[in-house]
Formats: structure tokens, C-alpha cells, sequence
């Protein structure tokens, strides 16, 4: 037997009816389901009786949308998310509506899947990634994909820093230094001093823009290494002949 809701009543949805058809073992259609977790009115016992539905076993859109739901049985969250696809995984985790456990786990179980994603599955990915899925993605070495994670609006200034700090791949560490905002940062460029991952040349380059006192404390730096420091030290013995040949 299956449920139909009444003709003439497509908005708003009649909850405790959909929940008293199902109790008596009626099965409901997709759209049906839909509209009842699109409702205000969609209780724990709506879910608990929707997740047995057969609808359930043939659409994996329900099924991330009843993992979004607040409501959701934790353990039926939990078993769902490794069924998911990455885009469902990231709209669990970036639903406020979403108990912060099972936003985390998803965040985990799509950190897991990064490896496997296509280059333009990751690059649109990283536009849109969560806090916990940004960090996840501060190691990544393709330079198109670290661009893109620089224009997340939740990525930060300690993002950037421990990207040029960790990052071991040079095209990404300058993919941040050349970043209009990231890389005009003065935290961020001296992380780049003393990042392995910046060629001599580029590291001496930057370290030109950098002030007296900036330069100063790269030198004092032991995480600096010798070869910058040679250079920033030589940077530094130059400006001050030219400020005697000034004077």
C-alpha cells in the first residue's frame, strides 16, 4: 500500500498524517519523503519511521538529507556517511542543522577520500571546504587547487602561514606568496624564510621587501635555513652601506 498525501493540501505538508500511514505500514514516495524533511514539523519519530522505508535503499539524496537532519538517529548518521558521495559528505558537514559529531565524522570521512578525488573534484572542493576540511587540505601539492582554497571564505591568515610552513611542494607555497592578500602578509612571508620548500632565489627575493627588524629576526631564527641566512645577512650589510654612502 502506498501513501499519497490529499489532493489540495501541497503546502504545508501533513505531518502526523504521513507518520500515522507509515505506522500502518504504507509506504511513501521520494517526493513525498521530501517534503517531509523539508518540513518545520518533521519529528525524531517522522525519521525514525522514514529511514525503514524502501524509498530509503533506492535514493542517496534521502539519505544525506536525513543525515542532515538535527533529528537524525546518531547511529543511522554514523552508518550512513561512508555510503555517501563527496558532495553529499560536504553538505552534511557544512549544515548547521547537523549535530557537530556527525559534521566532524563527515569532514573525516571526506579528508579520507581526498586521494582518490579527481583535480577538479578537489579544486571544487577547496572553494567550498569546511574549517576541519581546509586543514585536511593544507598539505595539498597542486598549486590549481591550493588557489582555489586561498579564495575560501573560511580560510585565514593562520591558514596561510601553516601552509608555507607544512606545505612541501614549492608551486604551492608560491601560489600563496603571490596571492594578492595572503602573500602581502608579513607573517606569511617570514614563514616563507623559512620554508625548505622556497627556492634560494625566491627567499632572497622576498626577503629584499622585508624591513631592518624583520630581517633581524630571520637571522636570529634557527628554523632559517644557512643559505638564507647568508643571504639575509649579506641584505642586511648592503643597506647599511648604502646608508653610510648616504650619509
Amino acid at each position: 500500500m502506498q501513501y499519497h498525501p490529499p489532493m489540495g493540501q501541497r503546502q504545508p505538508l501533513d505531518v502526523m498524517s504521513v507518520i500515522a500511514a507509515m505506522e500502518g505500514g504504507a509506504e511513501i514516495e521520494e517526493g513525498t519523503a521530501l517534503r517531509l524533511l523539508r518540513s518545520p514539523h518533521c519529528t525524531a519519530r517522522a525519521l525514525e519511521l522514514l529511514i525503514l522505508q524502501p524509498v530509503m535503499r533506492r535514493s542517496r539524496s534521502l539519505v544525506a538529507l536525513v543525515v542532515r537532519h538535527p533529528a537524525c538517529p546518531r547511529a543511522f548518521a554514523l552508518d550512513a556517511l561512508p555510503t555517501l558521495g563527496w558532495r553529499d559528505l560536504l553538505g552534511v558537514a557544512a549544515d548547521y542543522r547537523t549535530p557537530p559529531p556527525v559534521q566532524r565524522q563527515a569532514e573525516r570521512k571526506l579528508a579520507d577520500k581526498l586521494r582518490h578525488l579527481a583535480l577538479g573534484e578537489r579544486i571544487a572542493l577547496a572553494r567550498q571546504a569546511t574549517r576541519g576540511l581546509v586543514l585536511a587540505l593544507l598539505r595539498e601539492t597542486n598549486p590549481r587547487c591550493v588557489d582555489a582554497l586561498l579564495e575560501n571564505p573560511r580560510f585565514t591568515e593562520d591558514d596561510a602561514v601553516r601552509l608555507v610552513a607544512a606545505n612541501p611542494e614549492p608551486a604551492a607555497v608560491l601560489a600563496v606568496l603571490r596571492h594578492p592578500r595572503w602573500g602581502a602578509l608579513h607573517r606569511v612571508v617570514e614563514a616563507a624564510m623559512r620554508s625548505a620548500a622556497v627556492p634560494l632565489g625566491v627567499a632572497l627575493g622576498v626577503a629584499a621587501t622585508l624591513s631592518e627588524a624583520q630581517l633581524r629576526r630571520l637571522v636570529a631564527d634557527e628554523d632559517v635555513g644557512p643559505a638564507v641566512r647568508e643571504g639575509v645577512e649579506r641584505l642586511i650589510a648592503e643597506r647599511a652601506q648604502r646608508r653610510k654612502a648616504w650619509h
